[in-house]
């Protein structure tokens, strides 16, 4: 990524920003905008705001109770070519909490789920750690996000997956209200099976990968010591062991699930109900340990992320670090911004500048970051 380009977004008035190869660190108090800095570059590589709410937090306060506009633009030079990404969000029309998204890709309008991977970013923050002791949605939602930006045909197959199970369980609240009869909900089965059995097995097919290159970081950030695995939890039980779920497995397990679907209005199994499993040396991650092995865990995650990713589509991931630094030690301080650094561009926000390695530090570009500006750069 060579230009970022922010209007009315965040803390953001305008901000014209050029990035180089390397590291560029952040530098600034807290709530000054440093991660709104990664947030935009984020949303332009997955299409969507990891920490809004709701995408109207994302334009400045004054432009969306004007019912104006804030607009997220980058240059992205790739291996064999070079692309202009332009996010728009609209807050006129009229809309109370909500936002009109406008994506171009070299000036031609696209669907946001065109957006996802043109550019490749990968995000470490500090609620990372929820990885480790957070819900199953959050370690779906990692799998998710990391898939979708190497197939587009996983972020399509993913959303039709979605829709028809928003369908069949609108007729199983339906059905539990004397609403709907058995033969409304069949008529959902032959798709859901189809389109659930196919993100099983791209999810299947990358946790082959996924798993060892985690362990391997993981190896390398904690030392000798414990050994973390990481497995895919499937609701759905495969036919044949060892292999993915078929349309056909998913379809038997919809069928012994029937009287708990009607119990509870809603379908049981699947992809969106499934986990990732965490553990050190054959115990559960979750339940037993300590927060900075989750911190050490989550960060393996991230790493195995970047690499799956730079082997999938063969351009580096952009890496952007947002304040993981502080609750880490100095040697794994050191370690992480050096397996960072193996990638041609990162950014890392922190609050003191002493907590960034000095081997890192004394070749890189530093910006002062205050009050919503980028306002000056300071030689490390």
């Amino acid at each position: 990524m060579t230009s970022l380009s922010l209007t009315n977004f965040r803390s953001y008035r305008t901000l014209k920003l050029t990035l180089g190869r390397g590291l560029t660190v952040l530098a600034g108090e807290n709530a000054q905008g440093k991660s709104n800095l990664l947030e935009a570059i984020y949303l332009l590589a997955i299409g969507k705001s990891q920490r809004a709410a709701v995408e109207r937090e994302l334009v400045s306060w004054e432009a969306a109770e004007a019912g104006g506009y804030g607009i997220v633009a980058a240059s992205v030079q790739r291996a064999d070519d070079s692309v202009e990404l332009r996010l728009g969000l609209d807050c006129g029309g009229g809309r109370a909490n909500g936002v009109v998204k406008r994506i171009r890709v070299n000036g031609v309008p696209k669907r946001a789920s065109d957006l996802v991977g043109v550019l490749s970013a990968v995000l470490f923050s500090a609620v990372d750690i929820d990885l480790a002791y957070g819900p199953p949605q959050g370690r779906r939602r990692y799998l998710d996000v990391l898939l979708s930006q190497t197939s587009r045909r996983y972020v399509h197959g993913l959303q039709r997956y979605l829709r028809v199970l928003g369908q069949r369980n609108a007729v199983l609240r339906s059905m539990r209200e004397g609403r709907a009869g058995e033969d409304e909900l069949v008529v959902w089965d032959p798709p859901l099976c189809e389109e659930g059995a196919a993100v099983l097995a791209t999810r299947h097919e990358a946790m082959q990968r996924l798993a060892p290159l985690a362990a391997e970081a993981f190896e390398r950030l904690a030392g000798t010591g414990s050994a973390l695995s990481v497995d895919y939890v499937a609701t759905v039980e495969p036919i044949e062991a060892g292999a993915a779920p078929t349309p056909e497995a998913v379809a038997a397990a919809l069928e012994r699930s029937r009287r708990q679907e009607r119990a509870v209005g809603m379908t049981v199994v699947g992809p969106h109900r499934d986990d990732i499993r965490l553990a050190l040396d054959g115990v559960d991650l979750a339940k037993h340990a300590s927060r900075g092995q989750a911190r050490l865990a989550a960060l393996a995650l991230r790493l195995a992320e970047a690499q799956l990713l730079h082997e999938r589509r063969g351009d580096p991931p952009v890496i952007l670090l947002d304040d993981i630094l502080s609750e880490l030690d100095e040697r794994r301080r050191g370690l992480v911004l050096e397996e960072a650094l193996r990638y041609p561009q990162v950014l890392l926000t922190t609050a003191e500048l002493a907590l960034v390695p000095s081997a890192g530090l004394a070749e890189a570009r530093v910006l002062r970051v205050a009050d919503g500006q980028v306002l000056e750069e300071v030689p490390a």
